[in-house]
């Protein structure tokens, strides 16, 4: 298990970059269009809009060409592991595949999930253009990765296995963390009859809150067409990563006994402040043009998180530490560094941004946070903390 463990994120991280492919291309001429004025350039593979024309929203086309030498015999298919906001492709002047509209900004992003086209053979030429058009949201990592055409067997495997890690595991993540959010609040009806101390009961509601704002977080990784226009939705996922890692901060306070001590309540002002930043400071980066607000956001938080995570690390590992707060000191100084490389990937590499690490790190903080406030219920009869003793 550990060693597919490994292997997996050695996938994730790499995935875009290692097909072993009869024809896979590494420059495209693209033509883009901001504001109604046209530059051309000749851009790298993997292209990502943000990182060329940051805070701007536009239009852009991109041109390969090839010889039908180059390709092998029999039925073709072109893989594009990322391809959007919006695209339409063709092929010597015929298109053969297009998703989401051109026309309308801040509608469906079809770049949530990889692409698969199949090629007509009477379609190849001696010499052959393949032409994409996209629509390119400000924010919304926007662009094309990898273009892979060979054999259709071979594409198809290709997509079927990044499909798998960057759509059906965060689907289910994601249904997990719902699952378990729905399973505290029916804890919580059922057990609201009997005596609760303000702890519990916080532990309860906070751990519900952030399984809910995590499952929420990792849906929009693979919602297309999420129910408000881009960029109005682009505040959600991000607050909603906001109150999880704050909600989880609180948890450790209250299992590490730290909620009663003298800077604990400042320490909880500057998570509230936090948020309340985010309700301001996100919109206006997103829908102002500005992403780099919305990266020191991102930073502030991580940084704080990740130095809580320390101390509390720390402090459950010691002898006055229980099971509970070592088992949350792990998985949490996990999420935290984690959640920094990806802000990290994510901001400055065009290659592998395009999976969240995080969603998978998270895995183990979920069930041990879901398993710490679905106690509680039975614990109330007892006077210590899930994982302490009662000697």
């Amino acid at each position: 298990m550990r060693r597919a463990a490994v292997l997996a994120l050695l996938l994730l991280c790499t995935s875009p970059l290692l097909y072993a492919a009869d024809l896979q291309f590494e420059n495209a001429t693209i033509s883009a269009t901001i504001d109604g004025k046209v530059s051309r350039d000749i851009v790298t593979l993997p292209f990502r809009w943000d990182l060329q024309y940051p805070g701007k929203a536009g239009s852009a086309v991109l041109e390969f060409e090839f010889m039908d030498k180059q390709l092998p015999q029999g039925p073709l298919g072109i893989y594009f592991p990322k391809l959007g906001s919006a695209y339409v492709v063709s092929l010597n002047g015929v298109d053969i595949g297009r998703d989401g509209d051109l026309l309308v900004p801040g509608g469906q992003d079809t770049g949530k999930s990889p692409r698969l086209l199949s090629v007509d053979a009477k379609l190849i030429k001696p010499h052959n253009v393949l032409r994409i058009q996209l629509r390119a949201d400000g924010g919304r990592k926007a662009g094309v990765s990898a273009v892979v055409i060979d054999e259709w067997s071979r594409v198809l495997a290709l997509f079927e296995e990044y499909r798998l890690w960057k759509v059906w595991v965060p689907g289910a993540i994601a249904a997990g963390h719902a699952c378990l959010a729905v399973i505290g609040i029916v804890l919580w009806c059922l057990g609201r009859r009997e005596p609760m101390d303000r702890s519990r009961r916080s532990i309860m509601v906070f751990g519900v809150v952030a399984l809910m704002c995590w499952s929420l977080r990792v849906t929009d990784s693979i919602w297309e067409t999420p129910p408000l226009p881009w960029p109005l939705w682009g505040t959600v996922p991000v607050l909603a990563l906001g109150v999880w890692g704050c909600s989880c901060a609180y948890i450790c306070m209250v299992v590490a006994k730290w909620h009663k001590e003298p800077w604990a309540a400042s320490f909880q002002r500057w998570l509230i402040a936090l948020l309340l930043a985010g309700t301001v400071v996100i919109p206006w980066g997103l829908i102002g043009g500005r992403p780099a607000f919305v990266t020191i956001w991102y930073a502030v938080l991580g940084l704080t998180l990740l130095a809580f995570s320390v101390g509390f690390a720390k402090q459950s590992m010691s002898s006055s530490g229980n099971t509970a707060g070592r088992l949350l000191a792990g998985a949490v100084l996990l999420s935290a560094c984690v959640g920094l490389l990806d802000l990290l990937r994510m901001r400055t590499n065009a290659g592998l941004g395009d999976v969240a690490l995080l969603y998978y790190a998270s895995m183990a903080f979920g069930l041990i946070l879901a398993g710490i406030t679905f106690r509680f219920p039975r614990a109330q009869a007892s006077a210590n903390f899930p994982g302490e003793s009662t000697a």
